[in-house]
């Protein structure tokens, strides 16, 4: 095969009036190219895209939760590559209640720091960005409100609303509170528990009305009588409560 690779090439360079001298780098040149051409041993399949540190940040387990608390399971997050994007596992009979998992096959990070699971095809089937610290929110059309977070968090749902019952003073990112409420024990007309609220809060909770609270999947879950929305509350690390998904207006909750 060389020596009939070589007369060929002889054969052309002659023809063109091409030096011997060069003919030789010409073959060179071609035995570059093709070393170039063959991909290396042990190359990733998977495309070039997030960095293996920004996998391996969120690669473990979560807890995947509706907004309700109703619907629950757990799901783990591999770092290892997969032909939609890297592994995830979980027990399919145990998350049948949260129907979207029964089309899950892997995970992709985006390079915002959200986690978006994916079908075979690579669909995105739910995006989660970052709500709160370990924690995940997701808003499927249609469907509804999904968190992924910490198992152990999850875990430790409080099971006593006691421990929340009384004043909160709430801030945003200044000096001052920007109100004061009381988290009671008694019921709310429209379920739930009442809320107090203390006059002189910001225009944004005025508005919003706060009149009933609950504890849903983990979190204070506070309904404003405006218009029926809600500002859901995750328990930080220290103690106090921070509003989630945070977006540009934060607001934490605090003892007195």
């Amino acid at each position: 095969m060389c020596r009939r690779r070589w007369t060929a090439t002889l054969l052309l360079v002659v023809a063109a009036g091409v030096p011997w001298c060069h003919a030789q780098e010409l073959n060179s040149a071609e035995r570059a190219v093709a070393q170039m051409q063959q991909p290396d041993e042990g190359a990733s399949a998977v495309p070039s895209g997030p960095s293996r540190a920004s996998v391996e940040a969120l690669a473990r387990a979560y807890w995947l939760t509706s907004a309700d608390g109703a619907r629950r399971c757990e799901i783990t997050l591999s770092a290892s590559p997969t032909a939609s994007g890297f592994a995830l596992a979980l027990d399919r009979a145990a998350c049948a209640p949260i129907a979207f998992t029964g089309h899950l096959v892997a995970w992709v990070p985006d390079e915002s720091g959200a986690i978006r699971l994916v079908d075979a095809k690579g669909h995105v089937v739910a995006e989660f960005t970052g709500a709160s610290e370990g924690s995940f929110e997701a808003l499927r059309e249609g469907d509804g409100v999904y968190f992924l977070g910490p198992p152990v968090a999850a875990r430790a749902e409080i099971a006593d609303p006691a421990e929340v019952v009384g004043d909160w003073v709430l801030w945003r990112e200044g000096p001052e509170p920007v109100c004061r409420w009381r988290l009671t024990d008694q019921p709310a007309a429209g379920g739930g528990s009442q809320v107090l609220v203390a006059p002189e809060c910001d225009v944004f909770l005025v508005r919003f009305a706060p009149s009933s609270w609950q504890i849903v999947g983990g979190n204070v879950l506070v309904k404003g009588a405006t218009d029926g929305s809600t500002i859901r509350f995750a328990r930080e690390e220290d103690g106090t409560w921070a509003r989630i998904p945070e977006r540009s207006r934060p607001l934490h909750m605090t003892r007195p």
